[in-house]
């Protein structure tokens, strides 16, 4: 009978190490069919081939339809400018700006409103630049290959910086980077949400991050000019550390959190990344996994995989083709939602959200239960308590 108190003892002092996931896991949600989003970032500013691509994607999305009629949705975290073509080198160093609204990239923003149109796009704020100008001219004049990359404008691919400068909202030109001026942030988020209304005739409702790395600060600026919704990893990084990588600050984050800057959390869980390897049977398990938990499927993707030197557009459109007719097989019920409606059912409890006990409970095991040391320790608690139990009973008996 000692062995058995011991074995309760253990398995409370588990439950009180994780009692704050445990809570998140329970209040966090439950969805009533399951949902697959792509999560495209990076589109707007940069290279022209991305009409092309723009287009072809869009066609594909065009062809399948849920039970309800709709669309798959890639979203389009929407990066609004990016270096010009400066006259001299030391123009080049202050980093000219060329912004979507430029009449050369008129056909960037047709092809993302037609795709619009049709129900296979959703536009989401990414940022102005998919940098901090004044940062990103700190590190040119240090670094021959940012010079380089700058020389090569107008209609550059941000994605060839290297990464920590990709961080719009901290000062990366040295390492560990350093949190920027408020009024600073308060400032950018001001221009970048009036150019993507210039741009597209209509504020945004959803932001993304560049690169994960944001604080507090920028998100009381966001909700000031009338964001709504929040794409996170799960998680909030507010810098880069010596090695260049974003910092683990502790804060998680879950689908319907309301943050306290008043932005409505939403998770991206998993990669679609067709270049690195990613293909229908990585989408199907993980679609397997989140409807388990009674969790969307926001897969996150880039420009990168269509357009580029090292892109490959046709298969990477193929693959989104196969991951889609795929998930319709495995999961019959299957929605297709933006990122900005699925905010709204979980903010509003709209009849996508499953409040019965029974499937939160059955939800819940499955979030908990995750690879890694958490369920070694639970696995040796079950086999523990198995043991305790037979032995009473043997000596009951």
């Amino acid at each position: 009978m000692h062995g058995m108190y011991l074995v309760l003892l253990l398995w409370g002092v588990a439950l009180f190490a994780i009692r704050r996931d445990l809570s998140l896991s329970w209040t966090e949600p439950c969805l009533r069919h399951p949902v697959m989003v792509f999560e495209g970032d990076d589109w707007g500013y940069g290279p022209l081939e991305q009409v092309d691509a723009l287009r072809e994607i869009a066609a594909e999305l065009a062809g399948h339809r849920d039970l309800t009629g709709r669309h798959p949705v890639m979203t389009l975290g929407v990066i609004l400018a990016g270096p010009g073509a400066a006259a001299t080198p030391d123009e080049a160093l202050g980093v000219a700006r060329v912004a979507l609204d430029d009449v050369r990239l008129k056909p960037v923003r047709d092809a993302m409103a037609q795709g619009v149109s049709a129900g296979v796009f959703d536009l989401q704020l990414h940022g102005m630049e998919h940098y901090h100008p004044e940062v990103l001219a700190r590190a040119a004049q240090v670094d021959p290959q940012v010079r380089a990359w700058i020389a090569g404008a107008p209609f550059v691919a941000t994605e060839q910086l290297p990464s920590p400068l990709q961080s719009r909202w901290i000062d990366a030109s040295t390492l560990p980077s350093r949190a920027l001026d408020e009024a600073d942030i308060r400032t950018r988020v001001t221009a970048e949400v009036a150019m993507f209304g210039k741009c597209f005739g209509t504020l945004p409702e959803v932001v993304v991050p560049p690169t994960f790395v944001w604080n507090e600060c920028v998100e009381r600026a966001w909700a000031a000019q009338g964001l709504a919704v929040l794409v996170t990893p799960g998680e909030r990084y507010e810098m880069r550390g010596a090695d260049g990588l974003p910092v683990d600050t502790g804060i998680c984050l879950r689908n319907g959190q309301r943050c306290t800057s008043g932005l409505l959390a939403m998770v991206r869980n998993d990669y679609f990344e067709p270049l690195r390897g990613h293909r229908a049977g990585h989408g199907l398990e993980s679609l397997a996994t989140k409807w388990a938990q009674r969790r969307p499927l926001l897969l996150e993707t880039h420009r990168s995989n269509f357009v580029g030197a090292t892109a490959q557009r046709a298969e990477s459109i193929r693959a989104i083709g196969a991951l889609v007719s795929a998930a319709l097989r495995s999961q019959p019920e299957l929605r297709f939602l933006t990122v900005a409606e699925l905010a709204r059912h979980y903010a509003q409890g709209g009849d996508l959200i499953d409040r019965r006990p029974w499937t939160r409970t059955m939800a819940l095991l499955h979030r908990l239960d995750r690879p890694g040391r958490r369920r070694k320790i639970f696995a040796g608690l079950a086999v523990l308590t198995l043991v305790a139990a037979v032995a009473a009973l043997a000596t009951a008996t």
